[in-house]
Order: structure tokens, then C-alpha cells, then sequence
């Protein structure tokens, strides 16, 4: 059955033995003070735990937060017990922990791998919405002011990947979303535990909690711009004109999701499954589009799962214009299905076929646990050291990297 589910191309699958990922970490946060964290949490990681299971792990933290904001703020408005602020700034905390620690601990057990740098974005995608919902169930903006929230947070997310798929390099500004915005997160939801999230409503017009948004999104429109000038200046990328071609998924899905929220009333009435769809669509849409940086593959303009999320939408223009319609609630609910069963098809089979490629498995390194030599802690020690001096290598690579600079997953 894998034949026909093939997400990567024999020319994907050839590029793999060109393999090496880079990128340079500018983060304030994370260099001044975070990566001392992540540096002695690495130190109790054993050398036979799987990155892959740490990344899995920061993943089921978010689901976590997700589903407290879901229990307790079904419309996005409500006020929460304030142990929810304070649980979910400890799941943001311990996922943005562990999002690092996994690099680090492939690092350590030199078992980086493609699979492992797909599998680590792929979770980071997921995630989107389930920030996008959570802090906005926090400030009690509302539906409306969610879905902003989600278009705001993916648009970075996937040009810092496109910007990467033409530079061969992943910069990370020094504010960022993955270190900075978080840490600002898990400000919001400890003042909102102290303060209580009536905090975020004062204002007649406009609430703190919206323009709080605003200024959220300013920084994400100014990253945006930044990828653009990036990609623009490089010298040996392609004419520029293709590159910002292969942003028509992206492109057209927005366009999409926009028209259906603005025609249907699904958004008020069914906010988190609205919401989690479209960022189920994202992750598949995305992670179609990791996979083809990673293995350096032909880009595609438009994907099958289109043709429901279109059949969708205007089935919804149909309803808002009084004509014969399916239920709108059921659409979203089989939409819901389908992008759920096509999320597991390509992680499944995108991973067998990586697995089957590689000769590696998913949660599982070689350790040699059969041979007589245990995992002395002078020898993790060892690791350790030549990791913090950049002197690890990645896959197959003897390449040199800046030590200074040069994060590798």
C-alpha cells in the first residue's frame, strides 16, 4: 500500500545523501540566559532516549494546554480557574524546554537525521493553532480575533521554511517566535493568574486584551517582511518571481479560510473545531512543504486536500446565500475527519519511507547496550563538552560549521 502513498520523490530520496541541516539562533532569550536551561537539562537525558520521543513528549504539552482552554473556555470568552494560567505557562515552558533539548540530545547520541528535523517542524506546526487558541482564550478576545491569531502565527512560521528552502540556512531573528514569544506567553498567563483574566477585558471599544494582539502581530508582519528581504537579496537563489510561486498554497489557502470565515457563522459557533481544522490543514499544508526543503525536492503549487476545503467553503457561501446546502456543522465535521486521516497517512508513510530509506527508526537509536560498555558518564560528558563547542558532526557531514553560530538538529 506505501506505493501509492508516496510523499517524497526518488529525486527527494536521492538529495537525502546531501543532507545537512544549519541554522543560526540570534535569540536574546535563549543566548542570554535560556540556554544555560536546556544545557543542564541535556546532562539527565540518557544517551539511549530517542530525540524524536523528547520532541513527541513537547508536543503532548501543548495538546495539554490546548485541551485546559478547551474545558473551561469553550467560546474563547470565558474566565478560567486561574490554575489553568499557571498550568499553561508551565506547558509552554516545559515544551519550549524540550524543543530544545531534543536537538541537543540528537547532538549528544549523534543520531541526527532528516526524520528527526521533519518530525521536530511537523510538531512545531501542529502547535500553531493550539497557541493561537490558547492565548487568545487567555486575553477572552473571541472567535474572530482567534482566527487572526492563527493567520498571524502561521504566515512566519512558513516563510522562515521558505526563506530557509533558498538560503540552505535557518536564522533565527533575536526576537523570535519559538524563544521570545513564548517567553512573553508565559508572562501573559502568569500575570492572568495573578490578576485574574478580567485583566485583559478593561476598554470600551477595544479591549487590552486586543490591542495586546496587535501588537503581537505587528512583530509577526515585521518578521514577514524580513523573510522577504532575505530571500530577495540572495545571491544564488533562483529568480525571484519562482520563489514567490511556491507560495501559492499558502497563498490560496488563506484565501480560502478568510472567505469561509467572513460567509459562515461556524466560527462563533464551533470556534475550536473551526480553528483546529484550519490548523490541521496547516500542518499537513506546511509539513508538505518541510519535507520538500528538507529533501530538497520540486515544490507543488496545490495539493489534493484543496478540493474539500474548497467544496466546504462554498457550500458555506451556498448556505450564507439561502440556497440548498449540506448542514454546515456536518461539513466542518467531515472537513475535520479528512484532514485528520490525511495528517496520519503522510506522517506514517513519510516516515516509513524516511525509516526505510536511512536505515533508522523513528523512537529508537543504537545503543549499545549489548556490548559490555555501559554509558559511563565521563563518555556522556565527552559528548557533552564537544557539543557546546560545535565540534559534533550531522548525518554523514565533515563539513565545518562556525561554532559560534551553527545550531544543528
Amino acid at each position: 500500500m506505501s506505493k501509492y502513498f508516496k510523499y517524497i520523490s526518488e529525486k527527494g530520496i536521492t538529495n537525502l545523501a546531501n543532507y545537512h541541516y544549519s541554522g543560526v539562533d540570534n535569540s536574546f532569550c535563549g543566548n542570554k540566559f535560556l540556554k544555560h536551561w536546556w544545557n543542564y537539562c541535556v546532562n539527565f537525558t540518557p544517551l539511549w532516549l530517542a530525540p524524536n520521543i523528547i520532541t513527541l513528549v513537547g508536543l503532548l504539552c501543548n495538546i495539554g494546554m490546548y485541551l485546559i482552554m478547551y474545558v473551561h473556555c469553550p467560546t474563547l470568552t470565558e474566565e478560567a480557574p486561574r490554575w489553568c494560567y499557571f498550568a499553561v505557562a508551565f506547558l509552554i515552558f516545559a515544551y519550549q524546554t524540550l524543543d530544545n533539548v531534543d536537538g541537543k540530545q540528537a547532538r549528544k547520541t549523534k543520531s541526527s537525521s532528516p526524520l528527526g528535523e521533519l518530525f521536530d517542524h511537523v510538531c512545531d506546526a501542529l502547535s500553531v493553532a493550539m497557541f493561537a487558541i490558547v492565548m487568545s482564550a487567555t486575553l477572552r478576545i473571541g472567535p474572530y480575533w482567534t482566527f487572526f491569531s492563527f493567520i498571524v502565527g502561521m504566515w512566519p512560521f512558513y516563510l522562515a521554511h521558505w526563506e530557509e528552502y533558498h538560503a540552505g540556512i535557518l536564522v533565527m531573528g533575536e526576537f523570535n517566535g519559538p524563544t521570545e514569544a513564548q517567553v512573553l506567553f508565559m508572562i501573559i498567563e502568569i500575570i492572568t493568574g495573578i490578576f485574574g483574566s478580567n485583566f485583559w477585558t478593561y476598554g470600551t471599544s477595544t479591549s487590552v486584551g486586543i490591542i495586546a494582539t496587535v501588537f503581537v502581530s505587528i512583530g509577526a508582519v515585521v518578521t514577514c517582511l524580513q523573510n522577504f528581504s532575505n530571500t530577495y537579496k540572495l545571491e544564488n537563489r533562483m529568480v525571484f518571481s519562482k520563489c514567490l510561486l511556491q507560495l501559492t498554497p499558502i497563498c490560496l489557502f488563506t484565501a480560502l479560510i478568510v472567505i469561509w470565515a467572513s460567509v459562515s457563522s461556524l466560527i462563533t459557533e464551533q470556534p475550536h473545531l473551526f480553528i483546529m481544522t484550519l490548523g490541521i490543514l496547516f500542518g499537513y499544508i506546511q509539513s508538505r512543504y518541510i519535507t520538500q526543503r528538507v529533501c530538497h525536492d520540486d515544490c507543488s503549487l496545490f495539493y489534493p486536500i484543496f478540493i474539500p476545503i474548497i467544496i466546504v467553503v462554498f457550500n458555506s457561501i451556498l448556505a450564507s446565500s439561502d440556497f440548498y446546502s449540506v448542514n454546515e456543522t456536518v461539513a466542518l465535521w467531515i472537513l475535520f475527519s479528512i484532514a485528520c486521516a490525511q495528517f496520519l497517512l503522510f506522517s506514517y508513510f513519510t516516515t516509513q519511507q524516511l525509516c526505510d530509506h536511512l536505515k533508522i527508526k523513528v523512537f529508537t537509536i543504537p545503543y549499545p547496550s549489548n556490548s559490555g560498555i555501559g554509558p559511563s558518564q565521563e563518555y556522556e560528558n565527552s559528548l557533552l563538552s564537544q557539543m557546546e563547542e560545535g565540534s559534533s558532526s550531522i548525518g554523514n557531514s565533515t563539513d565545518d560549521i562556525n561554532p559560534s553560530e551553527i545550531e544543528e538538529i
